[in-house]
Protein backbone atom coordinates (compact mmCIF):
# COMPACT_ATOMS: atom_id res chain seq x y z
CA UNK A 1 0.00 0.00 0.00
CA UNK A 2 2.77 2.67 0.66
CA UNK A 3 4.73 1.40 -1.78
CA UNK A 4 1.48 1.69 -4.46
CA UNK A 5 0.69 5.41 -2.73
CA UNK A 6 4.47 6.94 -3.00
CA UNK A 7 4.18 6.16 -7.09
CA UNK A 8 0.73 7.18 -7.69
CA UNK A 9 2.18 11.04 -6.61
CA UNK A 10 5.55 10.43 -8.36
CA UNK A 11 3.55 9.04 -11.34
CA UNK A 12 2.01 13.18 -11.37
CA UNK A 13 5.44 14.35 -10.40
CA UNK A 14 7.23 12.80 -13.23
CA UNK A 15 5.22 14.85 -15.76
CA UNK A 16 7.45 17.76 -14.93
CA UNK A 17 9.95 16.34 -16.62
CA UNK A 18 8.10 15.61 -20.05
CA UNK A 19 10.10 16.53 -23.03
CA UNK A 20 9.63 16.43 -26.42
CA UNK A 21 6.00 17.35 -26.07
CA UNK A 22 3.71 19.81 -28.43
CA UNK A 23 2.42 22.72 -26.58
CA UNK A 24 -0.99 22.28 -27.17
CA UNK A 25 -2.71 25.05 -28.35
CA UNK A 26 -6.09 23.98 -27.31
CA UNK A 27 -7.30 23.97 -23.79
CA UNK A 28 -7.03 20.69 -21.34
CA UNK A 29 -10.32 19.04 -20.22
CA UNK A 30 -8.36 17.73 -17.54
CA UNK A 31 -5.90 18.78 -15.03
CA UNK A 32 -4.00 17.04 -12.69
CA UNK A 33 -2.35 18.85 -9.94
CA UNK A 34 0.17 18.00 -6.99
CA UNK A 35 0.36 20.59 -4.01
CA UNK A 36 3.53 20.58 -1.55
CA UNK A 37 1.21 18.51 0.88
CA UNK A 38 1.72 15.85 -1.84
CA UNK A 39 5.07 16.52 -2.22
CA UNK A 40 6.02 16.06 1.29
CA UNK A 41 3.74 12.68 0.98
CA UNK A 42 5.69 11.69 -1.66
CA UNK A 43 9.25 12.32 0.11
CA UNK A 44 7.88 10.56 3.72
CA UNK A 45 6.67 7.33 1.73
CA UNK A 46 9.61 7.47 -1.15
CA UNK A 47 12.55 7.82 1.81
CA UNK A 48 10.45 4.45 3.37
CA UNK A 49 10.66 2.56 0.15
CA UNK A 50 14.31 3.77 -1.08
CA UNK A 51 15.75 2.74 2.66
CA UNK A 52 14.02 -0.87 1.80
CA UNK A 53 16.20 -1.19 -1.67
CA UNK A 54 19.14 0.25 -0.73
CA UNK A 55 19.25 -2.34 2.16
CA UNK A 56 18.78 -5.17 -0.19
CA UNK A 57 21.81 -4.19 -2.19
CA UNK A 58 23.90 -6.79 -2.81
CA UNK A 59 27.59 -5.97 -2.23
CA UNK A 60 30.53 -7.63 -4.77
CA UNK A 61 33.46 -9.68 -3.06
CA UNK A 62 36.53 -8.07 -3.90
CA UNK A 63 40.63 -9.31 -3.06
CA UNK A 64 43.46 -8.00 -3.81
CA UNK A 65 47.17 -8.27 -2.65
CA UNK A 66 49.90 -5.93 -0.80
CA UNK A 67 53.41 -6.50 0.26
CA UNK A 68 54.64 -6.39 4.15
CA UNK A 69 57.90 -6.12 4.36
CA UNK A 70 59.88 -9.46 4.71
CA UNK A 71 56.65 -11.58 4.31
CA UNK A 72 56.35 -9.81 0.81
CA UNK A 73 53.26 -10.32 -1.22
CA UNK A 74 50.09 -11.28 0.64
CA UNK A 75 46.57 -11.81 -0.87
CA UNK A 76 43.55 -11.20 0.95
CA UNK A 77 39.76 -11.69 -0.40
CA UNK A 78 37.06 -9.60 1.52
CA UNK A 79 33.56 -11.60 1.11
CA UNK A 80 30.19 -12.67 2.70
CA UNK A 81 29.72 -8.82 2.61
CA UNK A 82 26.45 -7.64 3.77
CA UNK A 83 24.14 -4.44 4.35
CA UNK A 84 22.61 -4.50 8.40
CA UNK A 85 21.53 -1.22 8.13
CA UNK A 86 20.72 1.77 5.94
CA UNK A 87 19.98 5.30 7.15
CA UNK A 88 18.38 8.11 5.53
CA UNK A 89 18.41 10.98 7.42
CA UNK A 90 18.09 13.90 5.66
CA UNK A 91 16.02 13.99 2.40
CA UNK A 92 14.32 16.86 0.13
CA UNK A 93 12.19 16.35 -2.77
CA UNK A 94 11.50 19.49 -4.39
CA UNK A 95 9.91 20.73 -7.96
CA UNK A 96 11.65 22.67 -9.66
CA UNK A 97 10.83 25.20 -12.58
CA UNK A 98 11.76 24.19 -16.27
CA UNK A 99 13.71 21.53 -14.26
CA UNK A 100 11.61 19.22 -12.93
CA UNK A 101 11.76 17.05 -9.92
CA UNK A 102 15.19 16.37 -7.59
CA UNK A 103 15.08 14.31 -4.51
CA UNK A 104 18.36 14.69 -2.35
CA UNK A 105 19.17 12.67 0.56
CA UNK A 106 22.02 13.79 2.99
CA UNK A 107 23.87 12.85 6.01
CA UNK A 108 22.82 9.26 5.20
CA UNK A 109 24.49 6.12 7.05
CA UNK A 110 25.05 2.42 6.47
CA UNK A 111 26.73 -0.26 8.52
CA UNK A 112 28.36 -3.64 6.41
CA UNK A 113 29.78 -6.02 8.04
CA UNK A 114 31.60 -9.47 6.40
CA UNK A 115 34.31 -11.85 6.50
CA UNK A 116 38.20 -11.35 5.45
CA UNK A 117 41.01 -14.00 4.85
CA UNK A 118 44.92 -13.38 3.68
CA UNK A 119 46.48 -16.15 2.24
CA UNK A 120 50.52 -16.73 2.20
CA UNK A 121 51.47 -20.17 0.45
CA UNK A 122 49.99 -22.64 2.01
CA UNK A 123 48.80 -20.54 5.36
CA UNK A 124 45.38 -18.72 5.39
CA UNK A 125 44.14 -16.47 8.41
CA UNK A 126 40.43 -15.14 8.40
CA UNK A 127 38.33 -12.85 10.30
CA UNK A 128 35.39 -10.51 10.73
CA UNK A 129 35.30 -7.00 9.40
CA UNK A 130 32.90 -3.83 10.24
CA UNK A 131 32.39 -0.66 7.92
CA UNK A 132 30.50 2.26 9.32
CA UNK A 133 30.21 5.16 6.64
CA UNK A 134 28.75 8.49 7.39
CA UNK A 135 27.59 11.38 5.53
CA UNK A 136 26.22 9.40 2.38
CA UNK A 137 24.94 12.33 -0.35
CA UNK A 138 22.65 11.01 -3.04
CA UNK A 139 21.34 13.07 -5.54
CA UNK A 140 18.66 12.54 -8.49
CA UNK A 141 16.89 13.65 -11.29
CA UNK A 142 14.05 11.77 -12.65
CA UNK A 143 13.45 12.08 -16.81
CA UNK A 144 10.35 11.45 -18.51
CA UNK A 145 9.59 10.78 -22.22
CA UNK A 146 6.37 9.23 -24.08
CA UNK A 147 5.66 6.12 -25.51
CA UNK A 148 3.85 5.33 -28.80
CA UNK A 149 0.61 5.55 -27.59
CA UNK A 150 1.20 8.44 -25.62
CA UNK A 151 1.95 6.93 -21.79
CA UNK A 152 4.18 8.22 -19.72
CA UNK A 153 7.92 6.59 -19.43
CA UNK A 154 10.18 7.66 -16.80
CA UNK A 155 13.92 7.13 -16.70
CA UNK A 156 16.85 8.25 -14.15
CA UNK A 157 18.60 11.72 -15.66
CA UNK A 158 21.46 11.73 -13.34
CA UNK A 159 22.05 9.96 -10.18
CA UNK A 160 25.43 11.46 -7.68
CA UNK A 161 26.31 10.02 -4.99
CA UNK A 162 29.58 10.69 -2.29
CA UNK A 163 30.83 9.10 0.25
CA UNK A 164 32.06 11.14 3.48
CA UNK A 165 33.67 9.59 6.22
CA UNK A 166 34.38 5.55 6.44
CA UNK A 167 35.69 3.82 9.16
CA UNK A 168 36.80 -0.06 8.89
CA UNK A 169 36.79 -2.03 12.36
CA UNK A 170 39.05 -5.27 11.29
CA UNK A 171 39.24 -8.14 13.74
CA UNK A 172 41.39 -11.44 13.62
CA UNK A 173 44.58 -13.01 13.92
CA UNK A 174 47.01 -10.68 12.26
CA UNK A 175 44.11 -8.37 11.55
CA UNK A 176 46.67 -5.69 12.37
CA UNK A 177 48.57 -6.45 9.00
CA UNK A 178 45.15 -6.08 7.27
CA UNK A 179 45.03 -2.14 9.35
CA UNK A 180 48.10 -1.26 7.79
CA UNK A 181 46.41 -0.76 4.59
CA UNK A 182 43.21 0.53 5.91
CA UNK A 183 43.06 2.99 3.25
CA UNK A 184 43.19 1.37 0.33
CA UNK A 185 40.62 -1.20 1.21
CA UNK A 186 38.10 1.51 2.51
CA UNK A 187 39.05 3.12 -1.03
CA UNK A 188 37.45 -0.38 -2.27
CA UNK A 189 34.69 -0.33 -0.14
CA UNK A 190 33.30 3.63 -1.17
CA UNK A 191 33.92 2.35 -5.08
CA UNK A 192 31.74 0.14 -4.88
CA UNK A 193 28.94 1.65 -2.72
CA UNK A 194 29.04 4.60 -4.97
CA UNK A 195 28.39 2.47 -7.82
CA UNK A 196 25.53 0.33 -6.26
CA UNK A 197 23.76 3.58 -4.92
CA UNK A 198 22.96 4.53 -8.08
CA UNK A 199 22.74 1.29 -9.56
CA UNK A 200 19.96 0.40 -7.38
CA UNK A 201 18.39 3.91 -7.99
CA UNK A 202 18.18 3.04 -11.32
CA UNK A 203 16.84 -0.92 -10.75
CA UNK A 204 13.84 0.67 -8.74
CA UNK A 205 12.88 2.95 -11.47
CA UNK A 206 12.99 0.24 -13.94
CA UNK A 207 11.34 -2.19 -12.19
CA UNK A 208 9.20 -0.79 -10.32
CA UNK A 209 7.90 3.01 -11.37
CA UNK A 210 7.99 2.11 -15.02
CA UNK A 211 5.74 -0.63 -14.53
CA UNK A 212 3.52 1.46 -12.88
CA UNK A 213 3.35 4.27 -15.21
CA UNK A 214 2.68 2.02 -17.57
CA UNK A 215 -1.05 1.31 -15.77
CA UNK A 216 -1.69 4.98 -16.16
CA UNK A 217 -4.64 4.87 -18.93
CA UNK A 218 -4.40 7.01 -22.11
CA UNK A 219 -7.43 5.75 -23.42
CA UNK A 220 -10.35 4.42 -21.42
CA UNK A 221 -13.27 2.40 -23.22
CA UNK A 222 -16.73 3.44 -20.82
CA UNK A 223 -19.26 1.04 -23.00
CA UNK A 224 -20.12 0.11 -26.43
CA UNK A 225 -20.71 3.28 -27.60
CA UNK A 226 -18.00 5.67 -26.37
CA UNK A 227 -14.34 5.60 -24.69
CA UNK A 228 -12.48 8.91 -23.03
CA UNK A 229 -9.01 10.13 -24.06
CA UNK A 230 -6.75 11.54 -21.09
CA UNK A 231 -3.38 11.55 -23.60
CA UNK A 232 -1.03 14.60 -22.58
CA UNK A 233 -1.69 17.08 -24.30
CA UNK A 234 1.22 19.66 -23.39
CA UNK A 235 4.24 20.63 -20.70
CA UNK A 236 2.97 20.93 -17.62
CA UNK A 237 3.34 23.87 -15.29
CA UNK A 238 5.71 23.79 -12.39
CA UNK A 239 6.45 25.90 -9.48
CA UNK A 240 7.88 26.04 -6.50
CA UNK A 241 4.28 25.84 -5.15
CA UNK A 242 2.30 23.43 -7.53
CA UNK A 243 2.55 21.01 -10.36
CA UNK A 244 0.17 21.04 -13.25
CA UNK A 245 -0.23 18.07 -15.77
CA UNK A 246 -2.98 19.01 -19.25
CA UNK A 247 -4.87 16.25 -19.83
CA UNK A 248 -7.01 16.12 -23.24
CA UNK A 249 -9.84 14.76 -21.56
CA UNK A 250 -12.28 13.75 -24.44
CA UNK A 251 -14.43 11.36 -24.68
CA UNK A 252 -14.77 9.78 -28.35
CA UNK A 253 -17.17 6.93 -30.59
CA UNK A 254 -15.85 3.58 -30.14
CA UNK A 255 -16.00 3.16 -33.93
CA UNK A 256 -14.88 6.07 -35.12
CA UNK A 257 -13.00 8.64 -34.14
CA UNK A 258 -13.20 12.43 -34.94
CA UNK A 259 -12.30 15.97 -33.12
CA UNK A 260 -15.13 17.31 -31.34
CA UNK A 261 -16.50 20.61 -32.98
CA UNK A 262 -16.34 22.79 -30.43
CA UNK A 263 -13.35 23.84 -27.99
CA UNK A 264 -12.82 23.75 -23.83
CA UNK A 265 -12.84 26.63 -21.77
CA UNK A 266 -9.64 27.67 -20.10
CA UNK A 267 -9.47 26.09 -16.71
CA UNK A 268 -8.07 28.82 -14.21
CA UNK A 269 -7.16 26.94 -10.91
CA UNK A 270 -7.75 28.43 -7.59
CA UNK A 271 -4.91 28.32 -5.28
CA UNK A 272 -6.23 25.47 -2.99
CA UNK A 273 -3.84 23.55 -0.91
CA UNK A 274 -5.11 21.79 1.82
CA UNK A 275 -5.39 18.20 -0.17
CA UNK A 276 -2.23 16.46 -2.20
CA UNK A 277 -3.96 16.11 -5.44
CA UNK A 278 -6.53 18.15 -7.23
CA UNK A 279 -8.29 17.17 -10.26
CA UNK A 280 -10.02 20.42 -12.50
CA UNK A 281 -12.86 18.46 -14.77
CA UNK A 282 -14.06 20.93 -17.70
CA UNK A 283 -17.79 21.19 -18.68
CA UNK A 284 -16.31 20.02 -22.31
CA UNK A 285 -15.41 16.51 -20.92
CA UNK A 286 -19.40 16.49 -20.12
CA UNK A 287 -20.28 17.84 -23.00
CA UNK A 288 -18.12 15.92 -25.28
CA UNK A 289 -19.36 12.66 -24.21
CA UNK A 290 -23.15 14.38 -24.71
CA UNK A 291 -21.93 15.03 -28.46
CA UNK A 292 -20.55 11.20 -28.67
CA UNK A 293 -23.70 9.38 -27.46
CA UNK A 294 -26.11 12.13 -29.23
CA UNK A 295 -23.97 11.40 -32.50
CA UNK A 296 -23.89 7.31 -31.89
CA UNK A 297 -28.02 7.84 -31.54
CA UNK A 298 -27.79 7.04 -28.14
CA UNK A 299 -30.16 9.54 -26.85
CA UNK A 300 -32.64 8.39 -29.18
CA UNK A 301 -36.00 6.41 -27.22
CA UNK A 302 -38.80 4.99 -27.94
CA UNK A 303 -41.50 5.16 -25.61
CA UNK A 304 -44.13 2.45 -25.53
CA UNK A 305 -46.93 0.36 -23.32
CA UNK A 306 -44.64 -1.28 -21.70
CA UNK A 307 -42.40 1.57 -20.45
CA UNK A 308 -45.93 3.35 -18.79
CA UNK A 309 -45.73 2.70 -15.31
CA UNK A 310 -48.42 0.28 -14.37
CA UNK A 311 -50.21 3.11 -11.93
CA UNK A 312 -50.18 5.67 -14.79
CA UNK A 313 -54.11 6.34 -15.56
CA UNK A 314 -52.96 6.57 -19.57
CA UNK A 315 -51.73 4.09 -21.76
CA UNK A 316 -50.56 4.39 -25.32
CA UNK A 317 -53.98 3.82 -26.67
CA UNK A 318 -56.04 6.03 -28.98
CA UNK A 319 -58.73 4.72 -26.13
CA UNK A 320 -56.55 6.72 -23.55
CA UNK A 321 -55.96 9.87 -26.02
CA UNK A 322 -59.84 10.51 -26.34
CA UNK A 323 -59.15 13.78 -23.95
CA UNK A 324 -55.71 14.96 -25.54
CA UNK A 325 -56.74 14.37 -29.11
CA UNK A 326 -60.31 14.07 -29.79
CA UNK A 327 -60.70 12.95 -33.31
CA UNK A 328 -57.64 10.65 -32.85
CA UNK A 329 -60.02 7.30 -31.49
CA UNK A 330 -62.42 7.65 -34.19
CA UNK A 331 -59.46 8.03 -36.98
CA UNK A 332 -57.51 5.08 -35.37
CA UNK A 333 -60.04 2.91 -33.11
CA UNK A 334 -58.56 0.82 -30.52
CA UNK A 335 -54.89 0.91 -32.08
CA UNK A 336 -51.79 1.33 -29.90
CA UNK A 337 -49.23 4.16 -29.96
CA UNK A 338 -45.84 5.35 -29.89
CA UNK A 339 -43.65 7.91 -28.89
CA UNK A 340 -40.40 8.92 -30.39
CA UNK A 341 -38.22 11.40 -28.17
CA UNK A 342 -35.14 12.81 -29.93
CA UNK A 343 -33.17 15.74 -28.90
CA UNK A 344 -32.65 18.44 -31.57
CA UNK A 345 -28.78 19.03 -30.41
CA UNK A 346 -26.06 17.70 -27.70
CA UNK A 347 -27.45 18.90 -24.39
CA UNK A 348 -24.45 20.86 -23.29
CA UNK A 349 -23.78 21.25 -19.28
CA UNK A 350 -23.27 24.55 -18.11
CA UNK A 351 -20.34 24.97 -15.26
CA UNK A 352 -21.41 27.97 -12.77
CA UNK A 353 -20.17 28.63 -9.48
CA UNK A 354 -22.54 26.32 -6.78
CA UNK A 355 -24.51 24.63 -9.96
CA UNK A 356 -24.25 22.76 -13.18
CA UNK A 357 -27.50 22.78 -15.14
CA UNK A 358 -28.63 21.88 -18.71
CA UNK A 359 -31.57 22.51 -21.06
CA UNK A 360 -32.68 19.96 -23.37
CA UNK A 361 -34.87 21.01 -26.23
CA UNK A 362 -36.41 17.05 -27.41
CA UNK A 363 -38.70 16.60 -30.72
CA UNK A 364 -41.80 14.03 -29.31
CA UNK A 365 -42.99 12.44 -32.54
CA UNK A 366 -46.56 10.16 -31.51
CA UNK A 367 -47.07 7.12 -34.24
CA UNK A 368 -50.25 5.17 -34.33
CA UNK A 369 -49.29 1.59 -35.68
CA UNK A 370 -51.65 0.13 -38.01
CA UNK A 371 -52.99 -3.80 -36.86
CA UNK A 372 -52.58 -4.86 -40.57
CA UNK A 373 -49.37 -4.10 -41.09
CA UNK A 374 -45.56 -3.26 -39.77
CA UNK A 375 -46.28 0.64 -40.89
CA UNK A 376 -47.14 3.62 -38.51
CA UNK A 377 -48.47 6.73 -39.22
CA UNK A 378 -47.29 10.30 -37.64
CA UNK A 379 -50.24 11.73 -35.51
CA UNK A 380 -48.82 14.92 -34.19
CA UNK A 381 -44.81 16.30 -33.24
CA UNK A 382 -44.41 18.02 -30.21
CA UNK A 383 -41.39 20.21 -29.06
CA UNK A 384 -40.27 19.98 -25.55
CA UNK A 385 -38.02 22.40 -23.33
CA UNK A 386 -36.89 22.59 -19.62
CA UNK A 387 -34.21 23.24 -17.23
CA UNK A 388 -32.65 20.19 -15.64
CA UNK A 389 -30.25 20.36 -12.28
CA UNK A 390 -26.97 18.28 -12.30
CA UNK A 391 -25.39 16.51 -9.16
CA UNK A 392 -21.89 15.81 -9.87
CA UNK A 393 -19.89 13.65 -6.97
CA UNK A 394 -16.83 11.54 -7.03
CA UNK A 395 -15.77 8.27 -5.01
CA UNK A 396 -12.69 6.58 -4.60
CA UNK A 397 -11.82 6.24 -8.97
CA UNK A 398 -14.91 7.89 -10.76
CA UNK A 399 -17.23 10.70 -11.50
CA UNK A 400 -20.45 10.10 -11.16
CA UNK A 401 -23.78 12.00 -11.04
CA UNK A 402 -27.50 12.63 -11.01
CA UNK A 403 -30.05 14.51 -11.93
CA UNK A 404 -33.27 16.50 -10.74
CA UNK A 405 -35.54 18.63 -12.75
CA UNK A 406 -35.15 22.23 -12.39
CA UNK A 407 -38.70 23.11 -14.12
CA UNK A 408 -41.62 21.10 -15.77
CA UNK A 409 -41.48 20.13 -18.94
CA UNK A 410 -42.62 22.97 -21.17
CA UNK A 411 -44.51 21.44 -24.48
CA UNK A 412 -45.31 23.24 -27.78
CA UNK A 413 -47.37 21.75 -30.50
CA UNK A 414 -45.21 21.87 -33.98
CA UNK A 415 -47.46 20.08 -36.24
CA UNK A 416 -50.78 17.67 -36.20
CA UNK A 417 -52.73 15.62 -38.16
CA UNK A 418 -55.30 15.30 -36.14
CA UNK A 419 -56.33 18.89 -35.89
CA UNK A 420 -56.46 19.38 -32.04
CA UNK A 421 -54.31 18.50 -29.57
CA UNK A 422 -54.69 19.53 -26.27
CA UNK A 423 -50.97 20.37 -25.19
CA UNK A 424 -51.93 21.17 -21.40
CA UNK A 425 -52.51 17.63 -20.90
CA UNK A 426 -49.78 16.10 -22.75
CA UNK A 427 -47.54 18.21 -20.89
CA UNK A 428 -49.00 17.04 -17.49
CA UNK A 429 -48.89 13.57 -18.70
CA UNK A 430 -45.03 13.67 -19.86
CA UNK A 431 -44.00 15.51 -16.36
CA UNK A 432 -45.83 12.41 -14.67
CA UNK A 433 -43.47 10.09 -16.99
CA UNK A 434 -40.23 11.92 -16.65
CA UNK A 435 -40.83 12.49 -12.67
CA UNK A 436 -41.15 8.40 -12.41
CA UNK A 437 -39.32 6.89 -14.88
CA UNK A 438 -37.27 9.16 -17.19
CA UNK A 439 -35.10 10.10 -14.40
CA UNK A 440 -34.77 7.30 -12.65
CA UNK A 441 -33.48 5.35 -15.48
CA UNK A 442 -31.12 8.28 -16.70
CA UNK A 443 -29.59 8.38 -13.21
CA UNK A 444 -29.36 4.84 -12.57
CA UNK A 445 -26.81 5.19 -15.90
CA UNK A 446 -25.33 8.24 -14.53
CA UNK A 447 -24.55 6.20 -10.98
CA UNK A 448 -21.60 4.10 -12.75
CA UNK A 449 -19.98 7.40 -14.52
CA UNK A 450 -16.34 7.69 -15.67
CA UNK A 451 -13.10 6.91 -14.44
CA UNK A 452 -10.36 9.13 -13.29
CA UNK A 453 -6.76 8.83 -15.12
CA UNK A 454 -5.58 6.85 -12.04
CA UNK A 455 -2.92 4.35 -11.79
CA UNK A 456 -3.92 0.66 -11.36
CA UNK A 457 -5.14 -0.16 -7.55
CA UNK A 458 -5.57 3.57 -6.76
CA UNK A 459 -8.07 4.86 -4.83
CA UNK A 460 -8.41 8.87 -3.50
CA UNK A 461 -9.80 9.84 -0.09
CA UNK A 462 -10.96 12.59 1.86
CA UNK A 463 -12.82 13.73 -1.43
CA UNK A 464 -13.65 17.88 -1.71
CA UNK A 465 -15.40 18.31 -4.50
CA UNK A 466 -16.57 22.34 -6.21
CA UNK A 467 -17.98 23.36 -8.83
CA UNK A 468 -16.54 26.58 -10.55
CA UNK A 469 -16.82 28.61 -13.53
CA UNK A 470 -16.47 25.88 -16.81
CA UNK A 471 -14.90 23.01 -14.31
CA UNK A 472 -15.24 20.56 -11.62
CA UNK A 473 -12.72 21.06 -8.93
CA UNK A 474 -12.50 17.62 -6.74
CA UNK A 475 -9.41 17.59 -3.86
CA UNK A 476 -8.59 14.31 -2.64
CA UNK A 477 -5.77 12.40 -0.44
CA UNK A 478 -4.64 9.42 -1.40
CA UNK A 479 -4.96 5.75 0.62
Amino acid sequence: MMARSFFVVVALLLLAEVSGFEEGTSNPGFVARITRKGLEYARRFGVAILKKELSTIKLPDFSGSFKVGWIKSVAYDFYRLKIHHFELRNSDLRLRPRQGVRATLSNNYVFISGNWKVKKAFVTLDGTFDVSVDDISISVSLNLGKDPSGRPTASVARCRNSIGHMSVDISGQLSWILNLFHERIENNFKNILEQKICEMVRKSTTSHLEPYLRTLPVTLMIDQTAGIDYSLVGAPQVNSQVLDTPFKGEFFGRNWRSPALFEAPSIRLPEKHDHMVYFAVSEYVFNTASWVYHQAGRMNFTIQNRHIPPDSPIRLHTSSFRAIAPRLSRMYPNMELELETTPESAPFLTFTPGNVTFMPVIDIQAFVLLPTSSDRKLLFQLRVTTNISATISANSDRIVGSVTTGSKLKLELKHSNVRFINVELMEAILNYYALHTMYPSLNAKLEKGFPLPLPRDTHLNSLELQVHENFLLLGANLD
